[in-house]
């Protein structure tokens, strides 16, 4: 049998990241759409498609692993095209559409705009009108969770500027006592997280944090 780690042109000690990277390059490359009347590009997109099956998922890279390491137990459960993972165009094709997928929610939660995803994703031989609506619904996914989750913040923000408020009125006169100090804290990190909510709220910006 062929090696899988060959086909996505990595060494045997590579990262998950190494692995997704080689995959969208080779799809890139051997994609039949970009590659049209090419039977070569569409049994490489095939044999790509069926290596990346199976060294992306760590159970069945350690299946692989193991087959490699003895080939007189459970080898023949892999192969190019039979077995444990032989692969149609028409699943090919559907894992292809599932890693653009992937790549959009990466891309939008750098807050990149979906006009710029829809483009990179063309550029890795995306349908132009498949990218465009993988890329506008990805946007407005991300748009919907980060201000479904800005929501209570702002609440936990507005309450804890409030009691912050309280304190300093109660508690700051001319002395302005631990409490006060400990009120003004609270106030004014209330305040600032109520406009950091805000702006998630009206933009759907992910925060820097999930970036």
């Amino acid at each position: 049998m062929g090696d899988y780690y060959k086909v996505l042109e990595l060494d045997r000690g590579a990262t998950g990241d190494s692995i997704k990277a080689n995959y969208r390059r080779l799809a890139m490359k051997w994609h039949p759409d970009l590659n049209a009347g090419s039977k070569n590009a569409e049994e490489n997109f095939k044999l790509i498609s069926e290596a990346y099956s199976v060294l992306s998922d760590e159970a069945s890279r350690r299946a692989y692993d193991a087959s490699l390491d003895s080939p007189s137990q459970g080898r023949a459960d892999f192969g190019y095209g039979r077995g444990f993972a032989g692969f149609t165009p028409e699943q090919a094709a559907y894992m292809f559409m599932n890693e653009m997928h992937n790549l959009a929610s990466e891309l939008t939660m750098q807050n990149v705009g979906w006009q710029d995803i829809a483009q990179e994703l063309v550029r890795r031989g995306c349908p132009a009108g498949t990218a465009a609506e993988i890329a506008r619904r990805i946007e407005l996914r991300r748009k919907s969770l980060i201000r479904g989750n800005a929501r209570p913040y702002f609440l936990r923000s507005a309450v804890s500027g409030f009691f912050g408020l309280v304190l300093v009125g109660l508690f700051g006169g001319l002395g302005f006592g631990i409490l006060g100090f400990i009120g003004l804290m609270m106030f004014l990190s209330g305040a600032f997280n109520l406009i950091r909510a805000v702006y998630f709220m009206t933009t759907g910006n992910a925060p820097r944090s999930l970036i």
